[in-house]
């Protein structure tokens, strides 16, 4: 199937006075339509980074500066900002990762969900507004009229997400990016967006990146999972054989680190270290340090993103 979605050899730096941050550094992957692929790693290994990429949204002093984003056959890479903006918000659209900083506090929820159906739509005020209402009954918002004249400060995380999600849907995107969409919620509340995410995508045929460091999460909702550590993507399959047949030490620490139903009792096996800071990465792979299989050739070069099985990636010297 075509990607909706193709990422090739995406490189975002961040030029600082103290050096050069490589929060992306040459990753690819791609995206079809009614997909869900999961971006996983720890916090701090350019995933976020990557998710503003897509939109043209790097803060400075980043800067995409290699490397091609197509979307549906177009280079958004080479786009205007006025075209831009077109896609964004409109076919191509984000779940932000905190509610009460994505949302304007002195705007009315109507007033920020009929703002964007105003600008890409083209609809009229009263049109925009009860469209808005239909979008938060469809997000699950009891007494939509009413929320529209709330501000958010006065709902909960769990409805405010759940505002974000009717804002980034408004349009009906083609592709759906959701950063840590569960984050700061509990349990209930996770399952209930997941639930509802994984639903608004089989009826509106969406792509959606799922961007996350839950794998509890990615096994109930991913098709596919990328793997991403210190701005590189290290491992790429699909669901069931990521759980199954995980490979690269960094995949294989973090299934090793997740708590089981019916499992052996004792402690969980985290893995040993951090991640380096972005201005001390070692040398080689960078995984290396924290690594228990780590050997000589490991400092001597990172290793390429090869092919282990048909659809199933892995950069690890000790796996090629």
């Amino acid at each position: 199937m075509q990607p909706l979605l193709d990422i090739r050899n995406l490189k975002t730096y961040f030029h600082t006075d103290k050096g050069v941050i490589k929060a992306v550094d040459d990753i690819s992957f791609s995206l079809v339509k009614g997909e869900t692929l999961a971006l996983v790693g720890e916090s701090g290994c350019g995933k976020s980074v990557t998710a503003l990429s897509l939109l043209r949204l790097v803060p400075p002093p980043g800067k995409i500066v290699g490397g091609e984003i197509l979307f549906d056959n177009t280079n958004l890479l080479l786009l205007p900002e006025n075209d831009m903006r077109r896609i964004r918000g409109n076919r191509m659209s984000m779940v932000f990762q905190e509610p009460m900083t994505a949302l304007n506090p002195v705007l009315r929820i109507g007033d920020q969900i009929a703002e964007i159906l105003q600008l890409h739509k083209g609809l009229e005020r009263n049109q925009a507004l009860e469209r808005s209402a239909e979008l938060l009954a469809e997000v699950g918002i009891p007494d939509p009229e009413q929320r529209l004249r709330d501000y958010p400060h006065q709902l909960s995380g769990g409805l405010r997400q759940r505002v974000i999600i009717a804002i980034s849907l408004a349009c009906r995107p083609e592709i759906l990016i959701a950063d840590e969409p569960t984050t700061a919620l509990d349990v209930t509340i996770q399952a209930q967006i997941m639930d509802l995410l994984g639903r608004l995508r089989d009826e509106n045929e969406m792509a959606l990146l799922l961007i996350t460091h839950d794998l509890g999460v990615v096994a109930e909702s991913a098709d596919r999972v990328a793997i991403m550590y210190a701005g590189l993507i290290v491992e790429q399959a699909t669901v069931v054989d990521l759980f199954e047949h995980g490979s690269h030490p960094y995949t294989l620490g973090l299934l090793a680190s997740v708590p089981r139903l019916g499992g052996k009792k004792g402690r969980l096996t985290p893995i040993s270290g951090q991640v380096p800071p972005p201005l001390a990465r070692p040398s080689g792979c960078p995984f290396r340090n924290r690594c228990p299989e780590a050997f000589d050739r490991c400092a001597e070069a990172c290793p390429e993103l090869k092919e282990l099985s048909p659809g199933h990636l892995v950069r690890c010297w000790r796996r090629t």
